[in-house]
């Protein structure tokens, strides 16, 4: 009894030093404190707003022009200690048309560009989480009718003062992230080019007006 006892407890010794103890166990990888970000999203987005307000002619409504847009965007920047992106943007959106503003026989389009910086905060370094942010560019809006008698454009642009966003961040992989998000944006168109069978004038928009866009989509984010 001594002997197997006596070996018992060698095996046991031995067991309980091969065992790994808690500060064996291998750590959680640090979050990187600079970080490449990329993204891509997909979203509709409504109209507000107002294109000029003319005291002659009156005011032109944006949903006037468009019912619906469906933009692209493409992000990249750097993401600070797992929380703060800090990047560029551009967007590029497919505009439909109210009905009545394209005649028949006429072929009608009407897209969008919008370019600019911004700064998204996410509430917890790793894992899911919700974000906000703040973003300012660029905004053009390109309208286009042609016929075979004609091709008439007219292109405005303008600063987007700013624009608020929010979503939730669901960690699908361990650099992947894709999840809802919203914004809306209050710009004010300034300038404006007027285009006829290849002849075009620029003038300034003298009677400004706020405009904006309420966007609602899905966003998709890989860190490098």
């Amino acid at each position: 009894m001594r002997i197997h006892s006596g070996r018992l407890a060698v095996a046991l010794l031995a067991a309980l030093l091969a065992a790994p103890t808690r500060g064996d166990e291998p750590a959680a990888s640090p979050v990187p404190p600079l970080q490449f970000t990329v993204g891509a999203r997909v979203s509709a987005a409504l109209p507000m707003g107002s294109v000029l307000s003319d005291p002659a002619t009156g005011t032109l409504l944006i949903d006037e022009l468009v019912a619906l847009s469906i933009p692209l965007q493409l992000d990249a920047g750097v993401t600070l200690s797992g929380r703060w992106f800090v990047g560029a943007y551009v967007q590029y959106g497919w505009s439909v048309l109210q009905i009545g503003q394209c005649k028949v026989g006429e072929t009608c389009q009407l897209t969008g560009l919008r370019v600019g910086v911004q700064a998204l905060y996410s509430l917890h370094e790793e894992g899911d989480t919700p974000w906000f942010g703040l973003g300012t560019g660029w905004e053009w809006m390109f309208t286009r009718y042609s016929s075979n008698a004609f091709t008439t454009t007219l292109d405005v642009s303008g600063w987007e003062f700013v624009n608020f966003q929010a979503g939730y961040d669901v960690q699908v992989a361990p650099a992947w992230k894709v999840g809802p998000w919203i914004s809306g944006s209050v710009g004010e168109f300034s300038r404006a080019s007027m285009g006829r069978d290849g002849h075009s004038q620029d003038s300034n928009i003298p009677n400004k007006a706020l405009h904006g866009w309420l966007q609602l989509g899905v966003k998709g984010t890989f860190g490098l």
